[in-house]
């Protein structure tokens, strides 16, 4: 017994090994229960020895047997007419051919099986534009039996007929009123000339187990061409799996005395869909195969990556070359070993899928292989390095051979100077390219087998490219604010005391007041109590901490004959704003760098080893930039923006002035059309100064007249803004 799956389908295998001369019988009495009964003929050898089991896998075929003086017939062609209402399908062969039909579903197709011959047709796909039949499919199945396979392209009834040397498929179109019995959709119906069982004395050939089907990662597009259905059985593909069931005997050669692996190909198709042999060999071991779909089975893990029918050994120091000749069972391929392949196997596995036993035991004897259609070559993993190395430096001795040819490729955007040093590094040894400048053509001398690929890169990179339009602004923005305010006081008194005067005032040195005052005040002067006065006097100040540019004032004056009073405040306010903005432009190609700029060389004269030299300084305005346009339709650019300019607030040095720099350099991605701000520059700078009378000075609101105030703010700000667009080609 074996599990495997169908499809998506778990399905049971039980394969029954028979003595000589059994006529066994299978009967199902409800949808549960199915009965195998065995009797024996009156000829049959009471006693005959069985044969002795060999260790094999989980899931097992017979040998096959190739009887002496078996015939085949051959099919020689295959017609798709329009008769009436019908579609027809007429296989012709060199006799009478003994056939099998099946209805599949998911896709819709008739298989049609031919125990006995061979494919000698020269068309293997007939595509078809009569409905309902879509392509009509040919292969030689197994060396004794040829596959025919109708695609429909939707469900249909079909009648089949047989007429001497030919067989009909005839399909009902679509609304055709006559609608013929579909036969072969409720059973499996072989053809009259091959009953189910024969006598013993008739020896037809034997119908081996089919070809197995390859998994993912050895498959080939002619593998099979009947598809099982992943869907589940429909209750006709139940029936005719019953049918099949009852009349499927597979013979093989008593003289095997074994059992050999069953094929992957039988696990992974549908009951229905193997092929049934006409008649069994009566001096072969008889095997029945049951297959049959259980709901309460669980379906067997299988990965994505093995797909192989599970197999299960329990091998000891068994030669590794025997090994490979089970995997030549199991899978159908034809296997051919390196002479290097040498070792023996020691190896237990349950349930695992034959292609994954294969490549871990290629793993552990550093092996590898090579599958070529159905044959499949082991080999050490040395030997098929070796082997692809010299295959390589083969076809290279063999394409360098070649007799060198001279060609000239005429650009027309890219520069042949720059794309030649590309192109070189795809030349064989024998290959050399020149650019000629003038006509903007390249001078190719190399093997032939090269200029396709020269040929296909020029095609790519000789293209016209897209331009790409830099905006910049640069915006300069400068803010000022100052204020001042101060007072200016002089008091002047004169009293006479005894013999002498006497007076009080402010110092000459710190200044004088503004206002004249008629007569003088009096004012103490000199020494030794001496005083004078004149006419007309200005009073010296006591404090003179008035606004340095006053741009307002206020002044209070009072005098009398012994007392005057002068008091001035003086008070001044500045606001400056300032905006610089530069927008420079430029238009290139993607991927080349654009340079633009506006300004002033400042010519820098130096002196070495008594030799004069003039060197020029860019006090400019530039834009450097390198646009690459994405895949996307963004635009990526490497940019540096520089603006420089002559600070005169800086005094010179031999002549030279100062510079005073402004710059941003960045790489920035920016939608096409978008604006970004790619740098920027705040500088704030605050200043408060004050200048008092010490004492007074720090009096509470009567402070304000011995103290001068001076505020000042300034503020510049520095914005560099970037807008490309992409211009249209």
């Amino acid at each position: 017994m074996t599990n495997y799956s169908a499809g998506a389908k778990p399905v049971v295998r039980v394969e029954i090994l028979m003595a000589q001369g059994v006529a066994p019988r299978l009967e199902r009495k409800d949808a549960q229960d199915l009965t195998f009964s065995v009797s024996r003929t009156a000829d049959a050898a009471v006693g005959a020895p069985e044969p002795s089991p060999v260790l094999v896998p989980a899931s097992a075929k017979t040998a096959e047997a190739n009887t002496p003086g078996a015939t085949f017939e051959s099919i020689r062609q295959v017609h798709l007419t329009q008769n009436g209402d019908q579609t027809e399908v007429s296989i012709s062969g060199s006799g009478p051919l003994n056939y099998q039909a099946t209805h599949l579903h998911n896709p819709d197709r008739v298989v049609l099986d031919f125990a006995g011959s061979h494919l000698k047709t020269s068309e293997h796909h007939i595509a078809s534009n009569l409905d309902p039949v879509r392509e009509i499919r040919l292969a030689q199945f197994t060396p004794e039996v040829s596959r025919v396979v109708i695609d429909l392209r939707e469900p249909a009834t079909f009648n089949i007929a047989k007429d001497g040397d030919t067989l009909t498929v005839a399909f009902a179109r679509k609304g055709s009123s006559e609608q013929p019995s579909d036969v072969m959709t409720a059973k499996t119906a072989p053809s009259a000339t091959a009953p189910a069982e024969q006598p013993a004395a008739a020896e037809p050939a034997a119908i081996p187990a089919p070809t197995a089907v390859l998994p993912v990662a050895m498959r080939k597009t002619s593998a099979a061409l009947a598809t099982p259905a992943a869907e589940p059985q429909t209750q006709e593909a139940m029936a005719a799996t019953k049918a099949a069931s009852e009349t499927s005997l597979v013979a093989s050669n008593s003289s095997a005395a074994s059992l050999a692996p069953t094929t992957a190909s039988s696990a992974s198709s549908t009951p229905a869909e193997a092929p049934v042999p006409a008649a069994a060999d009566s001096a072969s071991t008889r095997v029945v195969t049951v297959s049959a779909s259980l709901a309460q089975t669980p379906a067997a893990a299988v990965s994505d990556r093995y797909t192989g029918e599970p197999i299960s050994v329990n091998l000891k120091e068994v030669d590794l070359r025997d090994f490979f000749r089970l995997i030549h069972e199991i899978s159908g391929l034809n296997v051919v070993l390196d002479p290097n392949v040498k070792g023996t196997l020691t190896i237990v596995l349950d349930d695992v899928p034959w292609d994954q036993a294969l490549e871990i035991v290629l793993k552990n004897n550093d092996l590898d292989k090579q599958l070529e259609g159905n044959v499949l070559r082991i080999a050490t993993k040395a030997t098929l390095q070796k082997e692809a190395e010299e295959n390589r430096d083969l076809a290279k001795a063999q394409a360098e051979a070649a007799d060198v040819v001279t060609t000239t490729r005429v650009l027309s955007y890219a520069k042949a100077t720059d794309l030649s040093n590309t192109l070189k590094k795809f030349l064989s040894s024998r290959g050399d390219i020149i650019a000629d400048d003038r006509s903007n053509t390249m001078i190719i001398r190399d093997i032939p087998s090269t200029l396709p690929v020269l040929d296909n890169l020029i095609r790519q990179l000789d293209r016209k490219s897209q331009q790409v339009e830099i905006e910049a602004r640069v915006v300069a923005a400068n803010r000022s604010f100052s204020s001042e305010i101060g007072t200016q006081l002089g008091v002047s008194t004169g009293f006479a005391t005894g013999g002498g005067v006497s007076g009080i005032g402010g110092v000459p040195v710190v200044g004088s007041s503004p206002t004249s005052f008629t007569p003088a005040p009096p004012i103490f002067i000199g020494s030794g109590g001496s005083s004078s006065s004149s006419s007309s006097a200005q009073i010296p100040l006591n404090t003179n901490l008035g606004a340095a540019a006053p741009t307002s004032g206020f002044q209070y004056i009072f005098q009398s004959k012994n007392f005057a009073l002068d008091l001035a405040i003086t008070a001044a306010e500045e606001k400056g704003v300032g905006k610089l903005l530069s927008k420079p432009r430029v238009i290139t190609q993607n991927n080349e760098k654009a340079t633009v700029k506006q300004g002033t060389k400042i010519p820098v004269q130096t002196v070495v080893n008594n030799t004069v030299s003039v060197q020029f300084v860019d006090a400019v305005l530039e834009l450097d930039v390198t646009p690459q346009i994405t895949a996307e339709g963004t635009v990526y650019m490497d940019v540096t923006v520089e603006n420089d300019q002559i600070d005169a607030s800086i005094p010179r040095v031999q002549g030279i002035p100062a510079i005073d720099t402004q710059s941003a350099e960045t790489k920035v991605t920016v939608n096409d059309g978008a604006t970004v701000v790619i740098g920027g520059i705040i500088v704030t700078q605050q200043r408060t100064d004050i200048q008092l009378v010490p004492l007074l000075g720090s009096v509470p609101v009567l402070g304000n007249l011995f103290k001068h105030t001076t505020v000042s703010s300034t503020s510049q700000e520095l914005l560099f803004f970037l807008t490309p667009r992409i211009l249209p080609s």
